[in-house]
């Protein structure tokens, strides 16, 4: 059987807190049987600074930083990995690029990244992002839920094709309703790959140290 690249999956928003109430079938049997820990990142928020702190591997907070017209971001260069929907720029980086907003619903977006991240991952590194949680939350937090069920129906189909991956949020859910960086301290990080320290947060710049090290395979 052919062997599958690694895959970096951010799940923006994603939270442990919501686990409990929406009861992720699929993030909970990860839970229970991958490594996992959490993710720190402090105020100010922003998907495109949280984001560029994983793809350059360095703290970024200030939107200025965020500079993609000298070159593609270190991570994608290194790994050669394949970038999908990512929210460093609206519409989105990558393969697939679609409107940061609430044009796009949960749906539709979830079954485009799934299917681009399928196609991708048999020929080359994946690095891909689903927005849909704290894109839609902002603005209704009524669907919960049932963004998370969609969202776990597509880690599931996912992941019954990746042997590494790592499976995290770059924060927690939104605090409030407008997009003003304001979102829980802490992200959810599941992966086939141990945690840099087992007893600290896990860093937006030390997930992509860890995916570096899943496709070289440094750590077996």
């Amino acid at each position: 059987m052919r062997e599958m690249n690694p895959l970096l999956l951010g799940i923006d928003g994603l939270s442990y807190t919501s686990f409990m109430k929406c009861n992720p079938r699929t993030l909970f049997t990860l839970f229970s049987s991958t490594y996992r820990g959490v993710v720190l990142n402090k105020k100010p928020q922003f998907p495109q600074t949280s984001w560029m702190s994983v793809l350059e591997l360095k703290d970024i907070k200030d939107l200025s930083q965020v500079n993609l017209n000298s070159e593609v971001p270190r991570l994608l260069r290194e790994t050669n990995a394949v970038a999908i929907n990512l929210p460093i720029t609206n519409p989105t980086y990558g393969k697939l690029s679609l409107p940061y907003d609430t044009s796009v619903n949960a749906e539709e977006e979830i079954n485009k990244v799934t299917q681009i991240v399928l196609e991708s991952v048999k020929e080359t590194p994946v690095v891909a992002s689903i927005t849909a949680i704290d894109r839609l939350l902002h603005k209704d937090a009524t669907e919960k839920c049932k963004i998370y069920s969609l969202v776990d129906a597509a880690v599931r189909k996912i992941l019954n094709n990746v042997d590494d991956f790592i499976i995290f949020s770059i924060y927690g859910e939104p605090k409030s309703d407008n997009e003003d960086g304001n979102h829980e301290d802490y992200g959810v990080f599941l992966a086939t790959i141990p945690r840099p320290s087992e007893h600290e947060t896990v860093k937006l710049h030390e997930i992509g140290e860890l995916f570096i090290k899943l496709v070289k395979k440094e750590y077996y």
